[in-house]
């Protein structure tokens, strides 16, 4: 998990060396989440580009939260409220040759 995830929504965001955007974009997605009555209204906001597709192994689902940066969570909508487990953030790098 990552541990900078922790400090997104506090003061102390600047510490985690992520870029502002990043942080204003995570505390977005946050807030919708929370807000999301259940997770089939979250995968219709087409904004969150929610990726039900991009499944891997360990059961995670991706939120992009800017062109580079994506959220891992893991969904669990068999209790009611759903529970969403962040599990980290990771930056995506593209046209690396």
């Amino acid at each position: 998990m990552d541990t900078r995830l922790a400090l997104i929504e506090t003061e102390r965001a600047a510490e985690t060396g992520l870029p502002v955007a990043v942080i204003q974009s995570m505390r977005q997605r946050l807030n919708l989440m929370r807000a999301v009555p259940d997770t089939s209204t979250m995968r219709a906001w087409k904004s969150l580009r929610y990726e039900e597709a991009a499944l891997d192994s360990n059961g995670m689902q991706s939120i992009a939260v800017s062109s580079q940066w994506t959220l891992h969570v893991r969904i669990n909508d068999k209790v009611t409220p759903a529970e969403i487990m962040i599990m980290g953030l990771k930056e995506q790098i593209r046209g690396a040759a």
